[in-house]
């Protein structure tokens, strides 16, 4: 049961060099705004839509077709839900093999561990005068602590006040543009170690992205990308927690879907993968900040 977790294990993706130059930000942002917080209440994959397209993100800068050498390798890109070329989430693909299999219950899993308080995420956007249009936010990632409240359906009650994890590497990025009620962040690093059934996992995003989708009635929604290590995903599925149907398909498929971080034989070591999430907003104890 341990591998159904360790799809939540991320590693770095590269970030390829454009030849753009960078757009120009503005030195620091207004801090006026305050900051504003939401808890995550559910986190899914995001799978690939009936016309071929998916949410995500261009992780690696290239957009690759079917075949193609270099960074790529050779697995097709996606289209994004706003026509965006290059979207990278291989994983998607896996998807309907995977859940022939124990992985089939994951997300309620991943449910699992939000509301007892396992997972507590706490998306953070800063200095936002309006949650519509700012030239200049910082967004950040945070971990709550201790049992959270849950309404009559069982699921986390919005507007509540949460502790902030000390022990959890908070993330920001600044100097973040709102462009209707949407931003962005990239590149976006997270280390998020999980004990959930005995298993000690790490969640990890290095040079990946995150957007925040901000809703008029104050919720939050979103996507969070990067890549997925195909020596972690193996480790991790020859535990013996794991069945060994999920370990041999893993085995099997794992290298000929992989996208991502090319080694030095031209043969990726990373699955590109995107997570969805939503959020409510909620309150932390200032005093933790």
């Amino acid at each position: 049961m341990s591998l159904l977790l360790a799809m939540l294990g991320c590693g770095p993706a590269p970030q390829a060099d454009t030849g753009e130059a960078p757009a120009p930000v503005a030195a620091t942002c207004d801090a006026s705004g305050g900051r504003r917080h939401w808890v995550m209440t559910g986190l899914t994959f995001v799978r690939v839509q009936e016309d071929g397209s998916s949410d995500g993100f261009d992780l690696d800068g290239e957009a690759t077709e079917t075949g193609d050498d270099g960074v790529g390798c050779g697995i097709p890109d996606m289209v994004g839900l706003d026509g965006t070329e290059g979207v990278d989430n291989a994983f998607a693909r896996l998807l309907p093999v995977l859940e022939t299999t124990e992985f089939i219950g994951v997300e309620a899993i991943i449910d699992a561990a939000i509301q007892s308080g396992e997972v507590l995420l706490i998306p953070e956007i800063a200095g936002a005068e309006s949650l519509v249009a700012d030239d200049c936010v910082t967004v950040g990632l945070r971990r709550g602590a201790g049992d959270p409240m849950l309404d009559t359906n069982g699921e986390l009650l919005a507007s509540q006040t949460l502790d902030l994890d000390p022990a959890f590497a908070d993330v920001e990025v600044g100097e973040l543009p709102i462009v209707a009620g949407s931003v962005q962040a990239r590149p976006f690093s997270l280390s998020l170690p999980v004990s959930i059934l005995n298993a000690d996992l790490s969640f990890d995003i290095a040079g990946g992205a995150i957007r925040y989708d901000l809703a008029a009635d104050g919720t939050l929604s979103g996507v969070m990308a990067g890549g997925l290590s195909t020596a972690y995903l193996r480790e991790v599925a020859s535990t013996e927690n794991v069945s060994a149907e999920v370990f041999e398909l893993v085995d099997s498929v794992v290298d000929s879907v992989a996208d991502l971080a090319p080694d030095d034989q031209g043969q990726c070591t990373q699955i590109s993968i995107t997570l969805g999430f939503s959020a409510v907003p909620v309150y932390v104890f200032e005093d933790a900040l």
